[in-house]
């Protein structure tokens, strides 16, 4: 390989990154113009992002002041001028041309003009039937060269990631959409594992819920919900230009319903990453409110005082290998089973006067199911939803909103409850009475059909499901859900 396919390509996204910065005359402060330059596009962006206006020319101004304010380099009215209109626009800026540069081509054999823009203008936000000023936006080439590494994309964050989709949404940019709900679900599935990860580390060590602030900072349970109501008011405003793609191409169409397919699929995470949230919240308070000892209580017990001082050095050993048998264990790659805490809890009730009644399923780890699904539960609570397929063909969760405390207490008995509601809803069904699987939500419908046989007319029916165009939530505590309805394939 001599010179690559695709050389001219990576060329131009190596010369807009060359050239910022690049032409302006700041004097002293030339050695700074290539990050103030980028800092300002950064500002922008961000701006952009959350719909905020302000970017017009004269904000630029106020940002780049700010900008070497806190780099505390000296700077004249002028100097912030000309490095603003250096970004903006190419050599002399009442010209407002774009940025000039010559690349070789390998597909022509000779070099080629490319000409870019940092900065373009917004037209939706300009206003300039209202008298109002020129906003400027991104172009797809700084995009890129903002995204150009994935420690930037770690530092916008989830909400900001959101943003930037719907930015390409908007746009018709299905393709980079697509690449962009791929780092939502990358990062929500991060989030997703830092939840579990953290609730098995404050059910083994409960003292970790004052010191562990890392998961999600210092926020209030409102602030938390606040958040992600707003993501999932993020999401509903993504999912709302899905109908006005009709008028595409077929193939352009295509595209757009393939990347509509993996925003639910996020949309699902998310609804999943908020469940987690609020469940550990909750178990967070309860461990407070019913187990304030764990938070206080240290073991006297230590291998440098009980074993090693007083019995190893104290009394020696038979034979010298058994001091192998017992340093091996500490180093281990391979880790000893750890009963659940509910066991050791238990063991210490036993021992002491003292009672404490913790409830098993609260404090027990994924890893280990003691219960059973209670199934009469199940099919007490399933066979309104059921119903509402028979007479009605569909079943939206936001039903269930109406429901009193005691109904909404039953629902929350259980996680299998909520859970088999979003099996529905995650896969499409066909329901089969004589199924002997393990699929429970066949399994479900068959007890449903053995307790009401007028559900058998169900037999061989598809369930589908689909988001409802509503701002109303789902929300029962620590519940968040989106306004999922399960509905009969005509």
């Amino acid at each position: 390989m001599i010179i690559e396919k695709g050389f001219f390509n990576r060329m131009k996204k190596l010369q807009i990154i060359r050239m910022l910065g690049s032409g302006m005359d700041i004097g002293e402060l030339n050695e700074y113009a290539y990050e103030i330059s980028f800092l300002l596009i950064q500002n922008i962006f961000l701006k952009e992002l959350s719909e905020d206006s302000n970017r017009t020319r004269n904000d630029m101004i106020f940002i780049t002041e700010k900008i070497l304010a806190t780099m505390k380099l000296n700077y004249t009215q002028e100097i912030v001028e000309r490095i603003v209109d250096g970004t903006l626009w190419y050599r002399d800026p009442t010209k407002q041309e774009g940025f000039k540069s010559r690349i070789y081509d390998e597909s022509k054999g000779s070099k080629q003009d490319y000409i870019f823009r940092y900065f373009k203008v917004d037209r939706e936000h300009s206003r300039w039937e209202q008298g109002g000023s020129t906003v400027y936006m991104l172009t797809e080439e700084s995009q890129e060269m903002v995204f150009i590494t994935r420690e930037i994309l770690e530092e916008f964050g989830f909400d900001l990631e959101q943003f930037y989709t719907l930015q390409l949404i908007k746009t018709g940019n299905f393709s980079k959409a697509k690449n962009s709900i791929d780092n939502l679900i990358a990062r929500v599935k991060t989030l997703i594992n830092r939840e579990k990860e953290y609730k098995t580390v404050i059910i083994r060590e409960p003292q970790n819920i004052f010191f562990d602030r890392n998961i999600r900072g210092k926020k209030s349970e409102d602030e938390i919900k606040e958040q992600f109501q707003e993501e999932q008011k993020v999401f509903a405003n993504m999912f709302s230009w899905k109908n006005r793609y009709n008028s595409l191409p077929d193939e352009k169409k295509i595209e757009a319903e393939r990347m509509f397919e993996k925003l639910e699929r996020a949309r699902l995470l998310h609804d999943s990453l908020a469940k987690h949230v609020m469940e550990n919240l909750a178990l967070e308070l309860e461990i407070r409110v019913k187990y304030p000892e764990s938070f206080w209580n240290i073991s006297s017990f230590s291998f440098k005082k009980d074993i090693w001082q007083n019995n190893i050095v104290k009394n020696g050993l038979n034979n010298i290998d058994d001091i192998e048998k017992i340093i091996a264990p500490l180093f281990s790659p391979k880790k000893d089973f750890i009963y659940p805490l509910d066991w050791a809890w238990a063991e210490q009730n036993i021992k002491h006067k003292k009672t404490l009644k913790p409830k098993i399923d609260d404090f027990i780890e994924e890893d280990w199911k003691f219960r059973e699904i209670d199934w009469d539960l199940l099919v007490e609570l399933y066979e309104e939803v059921f119903m509402s397929l028979v007479e009605k063909g569909k079943f939206s969760i936001l039903e269930l909103n109406e429901k009193n405390e005691e109904a909404k207490a039953k629902w929350l008995s259980q996680n299998e409850n909520i859970d088999l509601f979003m099996m529905f809803v995650i896969s499409s069904l066909k329901l089969d009475v004589n199924h002997n699987g393990d699929d429970e939500r066949l399994k479900l419908y068959k007890k449903l059909c053995e307790k009401n046989p007028i559900f058998i007319t169900l037999d061989g029916k598809k369930i589908l499901s689909k988001i409802e165009d509503t701002n109303e939530p789902f929300s029962w505590k620590e519940l968040f859900i989106s306004p999922y309805t399960i509905y009969l394939e005509e």
